[in-house]
């Protein structure tokens, strides 16, 4: 049975079930008077607005228009995760009903198979024309990923005094491991928690990403212990951590003295001196290599690690003939006419009429000291004294990068790569029609074959080194910093201060950070 809804000079609605059709008495009803008609009446949901503007436009034309909305129209997101009430009542029916509201919302859930309840909702909150949400699911919870730790590293540095300067008699230079020592675990993934959509359904949760143990498997087994996998020492030695992999390196220990009793050491791994290096002895390592004795070293020949780094609990006093030299650093109380050659030296007290080339040398900006000799950082060098009274000439080189004659070498490298590729394509193209009878060649033959490719296999390798280099002269020109001499306490006359292809000699004392700016050295 039709029912007349709402009805002017220009049009007239009328409901049957729940549809909504309009009559047009006259035409020119503006299509924006229809939000106050829904306010009056919310339920009222125009289905296409192009038609209803075209039935406003025709005097005498009747049709269906709307649709008649329930007091309560439950959407749901595409997700199923969250559901929404629309609630079609004007304010004043809202403020008649809204003691009904929870019910009435909680019905037409139920009518839409919503199983997880209603949400928390402020019913004296809510307003007319009004979306709000009832009904939320519960999201699946990825589980966690797998967890890794190792053992920890000290770091190789001085201890720091209460005073700012730096203690080089003692450091924990080498971490001693012994057999079935723990090194590391992995603690496994998580499963993830499952979660439900608004209607009830399973929602599967994904587990929690694997991760890699990386360990030296000649030296470290993996052990499952209360559900974690663990890491143990094999054996016994020093703790190795390279490029992230652990592992236990060999260690050789010299309860003593390097001298007539053991001869000169060589050794593949980490040797651990708790005495000195006599004089006219050597000790070379692939390892790091520590030198207990308070009183140092005194004219020994050569301390060498190739890999690693050197530390010298004492000092060292050369005689102009000792050579200290690390893949890595160098921790040294002081050095006496010797020579150093390290990525990083650092030292306690003093420098004395010395050789160093490192990138980075420091000696303690608090109270170091560098006097005579020559000391070439290529980046950094630092102190709290250069030089002395008596003017002992000094020579302190900031060396840099030299970007330009890097470029050239990279230009050179390639077009080296480029010729040799071409005398790989031209002799492949030689060796080719031999391929395929070359278990026939013999005499002359063969040895040609054979020295092509001997020839291919050393260019192969040849390229591979040369693209080596260039990539690490790319990255040395990426990460260069401008080269500095700082000195913190006084640079005394005589002090030869070199940066880069600039050099000035220090005439008065005088202290600071010493650079290039804009090509000008700054003293």
């Amino acid at each position: 049975m039709n029912k007349v809804l709402y009805e002017n000079d220009f049009i007239e609605l009328t409901r049957n079930e729940n549809t909504i059709s309009m009559r047009t008495k006259k035409s020119g009803f503006p299509i924006k008077s229809f939000d106050k008609i829904t306010q009056k009446l919310p339920r009222l949901k125009i289905t296409s607005f192009p038609e209803l503007r075209r039935a406003l436009s025709i005097e005498g034309n009747e049709g269906e228009i709307a649709s008649y909305a329930p007091v309560i129209e439950i959407i749901v997101s595409s997700d199923k995760m969250k559901a929404e009430a629309e609630i079609y009542l004007t304010a004043d029916e809202i403020e008649e009903k809204r003691n009904e509201l929870p019910s009435l919302v909680a019905e037409a859930l139920k009518s839409k198979g919503i199983q997880l309840g209603q949400y928390n909702v402020n019913w004296n909150e809510v307003k007319a024309r009004q979306t709000i949400v009832v009904a939320e699911g519960k999201s699946p919870v990825k589980g966690d990923d797998a967890r890794i730790t190792y053992i920890e590293v000290p770091e190789r540095r001085p201890v720091i005094r209460a005073d700012g300067s730096a203690d080089y008699y003692e450091m924990n230079f080498v971490t001693p491991i012994k057999k079935g020592d723990w090194l590391g675990e992995k603690t496994p993934a998580q499963e993830g928690t499952a979660g439900m959509d608004v209607f009830g359904n399973e929602m599967v949760s994904k587990k929690g990403l694997d991760n890699k143990l990386y360990y030296d498997r000649k030296s470290v087994e993996e052990v499952d212990e209360n559900g974690k996998k663990v890491l143990r020492a094999i054996h016994g030695g020093v703790l190795q951590f390279e490029n992230g992999v652990v592992g236990i390196g060999q260690q050789l220990v010299i309860d003593g003295d390097v001298g007539p009793e053991t001869g000169s050491i060589t050794f593949d791994g980490t040797v651990v001196i708790s005495g000195t290096v006599l004089a006219g002895y050597s000790v070379n390592a692939t390892g790091d290599i520590s030198i207990g004795a308070k009183e140092g070293v005194t004219n020994a020949k050569e301390v060498r690690s190739e890999q690693a780094d050197v530390y010298i609990k004492g000092g060292v006093f050369g005689g102009g003939t000792t050579l200290i030299e690390a893949k890595g650093s160098i921790f040294i109380k002081h050095a006496n006419e010797c020579s150093l050659f390290a990525n990083t030296v650092h030292v306690g007290l003093y420098l004395l009429g010395s050789e160093v080339i490192a990138d980075y040398v420091y000696v303690d900006r608090h109270k170091g000291k560098i006097i005579g000799g020559a000391i070439e950082g290529k980046y950094r060098i630092e102190c709290a004294t250069a030089g002395n009274r008596h003017e002992r000439s000094t020579v302190l080189h900031a060396k840099g990068i030299d970007k330009e004659v890097l470029q050239i070498e990279i230009q050179r490298m390639a077009q080296s790569i480029k010729d040799m590729q071409k005398q790989i394509v031209k002799l492949e193209s030689h060796i080719e029609p031999l391929e395929k009878v070359v278990s026939t060649l013999v005499g002359p033959q063969r040895e040609a074959y054979d020295k092509i490719q001997d020839t291919l296999t050393t260019s192969r390798e040849e390229i591979f080194v040369l693209d080596q280099a260039i990539q690490s002269n790319l990255q040395i020109m990426k990460s260069a910093i401008p080269p500095q001499i700082e000195i913190t306490h006084e640079a005394n006359p005589g002090v030869c201060i070199h940066i880069g292809s600039k050099t000035s000699i220090i005439e008065s004392p005088t202290k600071g950070v010493f650079e290039l700016i804009d090509g000008v050295l700054n003293i």
